[in-house]
């Protein structure tokens, strides 16, 4: 376990980069001004006009925040707010999730019942408790094979020395100045794995999120499959996934989407064929990361 100088006096910190959600951003500092464990901050990097957020943010005196301010992109956001940070984990919500009032204590809890861990994330349900991303079934150590099962940067924990050595990639996710618009918190974990940051998944650590909006126009649902599909595409090249691993889940994804044609469900098709497009894009544009990169980062982490 990695371990700062001198041990601070926040246990957790709760960095928050927000744009244009002023209400969901509201309600998940309602939700933390519930929590039973009040040993940690708040870290609200702020990309939203100047004034928009303060008066959400003097809603909650009793909360300890601070408000930052930064240039769009989510990834240089984080970055921001990590060089902020004082806690000694660090934790990611997004502005449109919260918490069951127990959430931060349960945190807690994992970590000192876990000495030897360094991260640790749970799963995304909705408000029902009903999960919104595939996940393991039981516990499980996070590895490179079950990654997509095991972590969400918006349930994941780490401890800050390893998040400040690592920080997110500011040429991936939303805002970014690529076509790369998505992958930067699996990106941020994996790195994080191959620097030898010990991990585990536990699903009853659950954060609330909405349920995907299924009902948005076709062009905006095409939209999203096409940048979540080119960011995966993009770290498979870059943190060298097998290509028949990369060509095996686009041949699965082509041939629902002829079974979609052949059932009459065109708009199912159509979205399924923009995955498998942009993960081959993705892939195409990706760059191996060179082996003595992550070198390095293990000997900065420890």
């Amino acid at each position: 376990m990695m371990a700062n100088d001198e041990p601070p006096r926040i246990f957790l910190t709760l960095l928050v980069c927000t744009l244009g959600r002023a209400s969901s951003l509201e309600r998940l500092l309602n939700s933390l001004a519930a929590q039973t464990s009040r040993n940690f901050e708040v870290i609200i990097v702020d990309q939203n006009p100047v004034g928009v957020l303060d008066p959400s943010i003097h809603e909650f005196p009793e909360l300890r925040i601070t408000h930052l301010r930064s240039r769009p992109g989510l990834s240089r956001a984080r970055n921001i707010g990590l060089s902020a940070s004082s806690g000694r984990y660090i934790g990611f919500p997004h502005d449109d999730v919260w918490f069951e009032p127990t959430v931060v204590e349960e945190v807690i809890d994992t970590f000192r019942r876990n000495p030897k861990l360094s991260a640790i994330t749970g799963q995304f349900v909705d408000a029902a408790g009903h999960p919104l991303t595939a996940n393991l079934p039981g516990e499980a150590q996070i590895t490179r094979e079950n990654i997509f099962e095991a972590g969400n940067a918006a349930t994941v924990f780490i401890e800050r020395a390893a998040a400040q050595a690592l920080r997110f990639d500011e040429a991936l996710g939303p805002g970014a100045p690529t076509d790369f618009q998505s992958g930067e918190e699996t990106d941020f974990l994996l790195r994080a794995l191959e620097s030898g940051v010990a991990s585990w998944y536990f699903p009853k650590l659950m954060i609330f999120h909405d349920p995907v909006d299924t009902a948005a126009p076709l062009t905006e649902r095409t939209r999203r499959a096409t940048a979540h599909a080119r960011g995966f595409g993009y770290l498979m090249r870059k943190h060298r996934y097998p290509l028949p691993y990369i060509l095996g889940k686009v041949a699965r994804t082509t041939l629902g989407a002829a079974w979609c044609v052949t059932t009459g469900d065109l708009e199912g098709a159509r979205l399924k064929l923009s995955w498998a497009n942009g993960v081959l894009y993705g892939y195409s544009k990706g760059r191996p990361k060179p082996v003595v990169a992550t070198k390095r980062a293990r000997a900065k982490i420890k």
